[in-house]
């Protein structure tokens, strides 16, 4: 399989294939049974579509670790994506609905998606492995906008897949516990993570992928669950490399199984139900009603201890990472509207250095309140953390990469979001890359140029070299320098593309004094 690295624009790619040509693909045999997937890109990649990789975790294994799949004869048509994971609907003018459209949604969602290279037979490609992002509330590896078929056509296996979100994937509770026989409860949907990457390592060969060359990529909560199965001794030889893409650690602390559980005892009160099988019992739609949001703690068992701690002690998985951010990746969240606010706001989140971030990030007027306030969500959140773990990972001896994307999407004269709220529109907003990253730029109402065409085409080349070597670099590329930890360097992804110094690397600094670095909305 020839590795198409560099100089071939995603138009020319897609040139006479606007509409993907779909017919019987080959059939592959997996450990529970054949999928048949079907043509993509004319014929250049097949995707096997909606494989279960565990079983549904619906009425008794409602919060239980994701059981082994029921093996099927004849063979399964893997021609559509499986639904969702159970979540709250998103606003239909929000730009993170434009990702997603209206998709099935239910508890029976344990499901993964391959694409291979038609003649991937017998190879053994690199696996990328997506992890999609939503701020384990929400998400799907049926977005359009992951359509892996471009990244595949390069050369790579690409996998996504689903893990449950919320108070589904996410529920602490004293029952929950006393049932484990590791004594843990309430990080099942990172569960469901490592049971899809075990999938892999156990099939991903049948398609022509490398089950030792495995690289693990995600965005937001994706990046987040990157960071996790690093220091997870549950993910341990399941992934030779990783890549985070804006989101790293949210603080240097995080919630324990106590306190998860006292939540969780709070939801069943809520709930009026007294037991967990009271719990099990219930109907989704009653627990996404309660509009109560759960996320990964620490419960000792998939995190023993809090991740932060497990990098800065040098325990981490001993693998390649690549990681960095967005330049607005505020814009897209809650923010204050006036001056009066936003150094309220400050005073109330940072006490102790709220009169430096003033300076810092000063504000004179309500629009440059809205702006300032913007920037320390986008430093506190998302630049401090992918910041923090390469500095960690790199001094531990591991080798690194960071970068700095800085491209925004062509929105179109007049585009109306939920998310914009002046002028200046979204920027290179929180997962604006996305598009650029999977080729997919087409599905999307922009005004896309030549140059955004050739970026998509610049990071599909590096990302795909790095699932190869565990190096960005390949021929035809501006060279991308390892990170270290003495150097406050970055590699560039936009207009231009180079090394370049970390940008305000001082504010990152001042949050790096903190415990808790972001300290909410």
């Amino acid at each position: 399989m020839r590795l198409a690295i560099a100089g071939v624009l995603i138009g020319s790619l897609l040139a006479g294939a606007a509409a993907h040509a779909e017919s019987a693909g080959r059939t592959v045999r997996v450990e529970t049974g054949e999928v048949v997937g079907k043509f993509q890109l004319n014929t250049a990649v097949r995707a096997f579509l909606g494989i279960p990789f565990a079983a549904p975790p619906v009425g008794d294994l409602r919060w239980k670790p994701p059981q082994p799949a029921a093996a099927w004869r004849p063979a399964r048509a893997a021609t559509s994506y499986g639904a969702q994971c159970m979540q709250p609907a998103r606003s239909k003018t929000s730009v993170y609905y434009e990702y997603a459209g209206d998709q099935p949604t239910s508890e029976d969602c344990l499901y993964l998606n391959v694409w291979a290279p038609s003649d991937a037979e017998g190879a053994k490609l690199p696996v990328m492995v997506w992890i999609y992002g939503g701020g384990f509330q929400q998400g799907s590896a049926a977005n359009p906008v992951f359509d892996g078929s471009r990244l595949a056509h390069r050369g790579v296996i690409v996998v996504s897949i689903n893990y449950r979100v919320g108070i589904f994937g996410f529920l602490a509770h004293p029952e929950l516990t006393a049932e484990s026989p590791q004594r843990a409860s309430g990080n099942y949907g990172l569960l469901d993570q490592v049971a899809g990457l075990n999938w892999v390592k156990r099939n991903i060969a049948a398609f022509g992928g490398d089950p030792d060359n495995v690289t693990i990529f995600g965005q937001s909560a994706g990046a987040a669950s990157v960071t996790f199965l690093f220091a997870s001794p549950l993910a341990r030889g399941l992934f030779a490399r990783g890549i985070s893409e804006s989101f790293g650690f949210a603080n240097k602390s995080m919630a324990g199984l106590a306190e998860a559980e006292k939540g969780g005892l709070d939801l069943a009160a809520k709930l009026n139900a007294p037991s967990l099988a009271d719990l099990r019992q219930l109907p989704p739609e009653k627990l996404l009603e309660t509009q109560v949001a759960m996320s990964p703690i620490v419960d000792g068992w998939f995190l023993p201890a809090n991740p932060y701690t497990v990098f800065a002690d040098g325990k981490e998985a001993p693998a390649g990472l690549l990681t960095g951010w967005n330049e607005d990746e505020g814009t897209t969240f809650p923010h204050a509207k006036s001056v009066a606010d936003y150094q309220q706001w400050l005073r109330r989140k940072y006490p102790d250095i709220a009169d430096r971030l003033m300076i810092l990030y000063p504000a004179r007027s309500d629009e440059e309140a809205k702006t300032a306030n913007k920037a320390v969500v986008r430093d506190s959140l998302f630049a401090w953390g992918p910041w923090s773990v390469a500095r960690l990972h790199a001094s531990n001896g591991h080798a690194t990469y960071l970068y700095h994307f800085n491209h925004p999407q062509p929105l179109r004269p007049g585009a109306s979001y939920d998310e914009i709220d002046t002028a200046g529109g979204l920027g290179s907003f929180h997962s604006s890359e996305y598009p650029y990253l999977f080729g997919t730029l087409d599905g999307l109402n922009r005004d896309w140029t030549t140059a955004d065409r050739m970026l998509s085409d610049r990071l599909q080349a590096y990302w795909v070299a790095y699932a190869y070597s565990g190096s960005p670099n390949a021929p035809g590329l501006p060279r991308w320098p390892c990170f270290r930890e003495t150097t406050d360097s970055t590699m560039y992804l936009g207009d231009r593309t180079g090394p370049g110094p970390v940008p305000n690397l001082d504010r990152l600094e001042l949050f790096d004094t903190l415990p808790s670095p972001f300290s909410g909305f």
